[in-house]
């Protein structure tokens, strides 16, 4: 059962970092959530409104809080466990769908702070002027099927584009590429680590009635387009969808979803352009849902809003953590850092190993390029640094780094010395 627990004024519920399984709801007094933002270094602070949860990010995604809360006045605050708050709340409707426009700008956020720090603009872009930057990005890495399919959504969004000559150029290129290989490179050849995020169990949907949403696709195959308008979302009965965002005319591979995931979701819930593009891995059969169905068949059922509410929390720390490391001002640690993130995503950051240190991660050059947010010949001329140092191993398809704890002491001696030069600053 929930219980409530008083705290006085200027004590700590949680420090940023603690992973805590408790989810709170403040009753009476002030809490503030304090945190500082990555790239001014400047403290943030937000007061939670009484009747107001707290703590849900880091309890449904079971990670380190991003915030400290701090206790402004005596308080009294109701703290519950997951499996509590699941029982007590998922069936509330309002109170769920209002977390997911929570959980959705929060994301959206992270996506739009990367944007800007990458210059990229990406507020600004027009839907056909962003989906012909993905269509080149596509093209770029030899994906011209991929290519093909957003420049003939962008016709089917706007029937006479600013852009229409270059996208006609770049589609009659692409065309005679896949006309003439029928192949093409495949997506996204090396590839991260599928999403650990919590799927849904896809015989909830296995009824004839949903049968009319079933959309199959083949491999290559885009689902979704960043940049075009959002008016449906997907579940995946099976195979596998790479999810992909264009920085600098170049696709971030950003995860792949498998079977009984959520994508597209974002769109729906705040109105906005596709953050990212979703292309078919392997063939691929989705259930289709548009806004009106969002509601009836998402939002109303308990266990698939608990669900989505999960894959939403993971999501958000997995793009923080990618948007830490690329304000990283030294490149040779922020490839460091890449390694860092596998080892998280892999599940074997936490574990002491100090006998076996060695890791082997499925990945390439590219994709280190890729979450670096450097060129592919920076990231080569990094990892030869480290192959030459004896740190790594750089096989087809795949890297070792033969002691992970190496790379972590040269993240952690960077941020030493961040905080060290902050503190000289400041005296």
């Amino acid at each position: 059962m929930p219980k409530t627990v008083q705290f006085t004024q200027g004590s700590i519920i949680f420090f940023e970092g603690d992973k805590d399984s408790n989810i709170y709801i403040l009753q009476s007094g002030a809490v503030a959530l304090k945190s500082r933002d990555l790239e001014t270094g400047v403290q943030i602070s937000e007061q939670v409104r009484i009747g107001e949860f707290f703590g849900v990010k880091s309890a449904l995604a079971h990670m380190p809080s991003l915030v400290t809360a701090s206790v402004l006045v005596n308080s009294v605050v109701v703290t519950m466990t997951v499996s509590e708050f699941e029982k007590l709340f998922s069936s509330k409707q309002a109170i769920t769908e209002k977390m997911l426009r929570v959980f959705s700008k929060s994301l959206r956020d992270i996506h739009r702070k990367t944007e800007d720090f990458l210059k990229s603009g990406f507020v600004a872009i027009s839907p056909e002027v962003g989906m012909l930057s993905v269509a080149q990005a596509f093209f770029n890495d030899e994906q011209y099927k991929s290519c093909v399919d957003v420049l003939t959504r962008i016709s089917q969004i706007n029937s006479n584009p600013s852009n229409k000559a270059d996208i006609e150029k770049l589609y009659r290129e692409a065309k005679r590429r896949v006309d003439s290989s029928r192949t093409g490179r495949a997506a996204f050849v090396s590839d991260p680590a599928p999403s650990t995020a919590t799927g849904l169990a896809v015989n909830q949907f296995s009824l004839p009635a949903f049968d009319r949403f079933t959309k199959k696709y083949s491999r290559g195959d885009v689902i979704i387009s960043e940049f075009e308008p959002g008016e449906t979302f997907y579940l995946i009965k099976y195979g596998e969808v790479q999810i992909c965002k264009c920085i600098k005319d170049q696709n971030k591979s950003l995860d792949i979803l498998t079977s009984g995931s959520f994508f597209g979701e974002m769109a729906i819930l705040d109105n906005s352009q596709r953050s990212a593009s979703c292309v078919a891995r392997t063939d691929v059969a989705c259930l289709e849902f548009n806004k009106a169905n969002f509601k009836a068949l998402v939002l109303s059922n308990p266990q698939i809003v608990m669900n989505l509410l999960k894959i939403f929390t993971k999501r958000i720390y997995d793009q923080y953590r990618q948007f830490k490391i690329i304000l990283i001002k030294d490149v040779p640690v922020r490839v460091c850092d890449v390694f860092l993130m596998y080892d998280e995503l892999q599940g074997t950051a936490s574990r002491n190993d100090d006998d076996n240190p060695k890791r082997k991660f499925n990945i390439s050059v590219n994709d280190i390029a890729s979450w670096a947010a450097v060129s592919q010949q920076v990231a080569h001329e990094e990892l030869s640094k480290l192959m030459d140092r004896g740190k790594i191993e750089i096989f087809e398809g795949y890297i070792v780094v033969k002691n992970i704890h190496d790379m972590r002491r040269i993240v952690d001696n960077y941020y030493m010395k961040i905080e060290a030069l902050n503190k000289s600053q400041q005296q």
